[in-house]
């Protein structure tokens, strides 16, 4: 059977040459969805007769169109691969001498940031589906959110060997500029779909985030890089809440309530971080030290 490889691309990513590349040494067709590429790459990808340029209007996320997307593969199986992703050549070789035999693949993804790879704080093995046969798989236009799957799965042992390289932000500026594209697609889904989003949810959810990457997915062996990623990811679910509240026209949270969420805030950040010291028994981790200093 054969494949087909679909990229979606807006811009002009660092990695696209390299990311390209890999993907052509794995399908038999690459269909790139131009959502706002910029002029010279536009030009420059159609001179190549191998790529199958499909452009499409803007979209906040690829979520959006993935589905869509699907129902252009020629071929029975699909790789969705993002331009700042890469095949190593012994995935390459997993996934050709694997994929017939089963419905889709679990891939684990490596994810670079700030430089380094980041290997906890839940960051890796970051399992992707991203080769499936069309009909094993239906994607919801909800951001950041895994498909549907049927049928037999090939779930790769999680080595660098078989991960996907992802460079993902490779500085502040690029994730404030994503993490305010993405919570604000965030922000109108909660509000099109209706559900309660209060600021107190927010505050535990916040909180969960930090505590859970930092202390228990252990972000702290990443060094300065966990702390400050699950600092950002915490910042994220507030940036979530902040955007919802002004789509909803910016409605008065009541005094009261204002000043007694910043207190459980902290309270509970204090006890969450003692209680992670002791059980992960962090007496003499530099980093959590300087942490529980500063809050105790």
């Amino acid at each position: 059977m054969a494949i087909s490889g679909i990229m979606v691309v807006k811009g002009s990513p660092r990695h696209i040459e390299a990311s390209l590349s890999s993907l052509q040494q794995l399908v038999d067709e690459v269909i790139i969805a131009d959502i706002g590429m910029d002029k010279g790459l536009s030009e420059k990808l159609s001179k190549n007769t191998k790529l199958r340029i499909l452009p499409l209007p803007p979209v906040p996320y690829v979520e959006l169109i993935r589905e869509k997307l699907k129902g252009q593969a020629a071929h029975p199986y699909v790789f969705f691969l993002d331009p700042d992703e890469i095949l190593s050549p012994s995935l390459i070789q997993m996934l050709k001498t694997n994929y017939e035999k089963f419905d889709y693949v679990s891939i684990p993804r490596k994810n670079i940031i700030f430089g380094k790879w980041i290997k906890n704080s839940r960051w890796w093995p970051d399992y992707q589906i991203r080769l499936f046969r069309k009909n094993a798989v239906i994607w919801p236009a909800q951001i950041h959110h895994q498909p549907t799957v049927t049928g037999k799965e090939l779930k790769l042992e999680n080595t660098q060997e078989n991960a996907i390289e992802h460079y993902n932000y490779e500085s502040i500026d690029e994730y404030i500029e994503k993490a305010t594209r993405y919570a604000k697609a965030e922000a109108k889904e909660k509000i099109d779909a209706g559900a309660p989003f209060t600021l107190s949810t927010v505050i535990k959810n916040a909180l969960s985030e930090y505590i859970s990457r930092f202390f228990a997915e252990e972000g702290y062996k990443d060094g300065i890089h966990g702390f400050m990623l699950a600092f950002l990811q915490m910042f994220y679910s507030f940036l979530v809440y902040f955007y919802y509240w002004e789509m909803k026209k910016r409605p008065e949270v009541e005094e009261k309530e204002l000043v007694s969420l910043p207190e459980t805030f902290f309270k509970q950040g204090v006890k969450e971080t003692h209680y992670w010291m002791i059980e992960k028994k962090l007496k003499n981790n530099s980093l959590v030290e300087k942490i529980k200093n500063k809050l105790l």
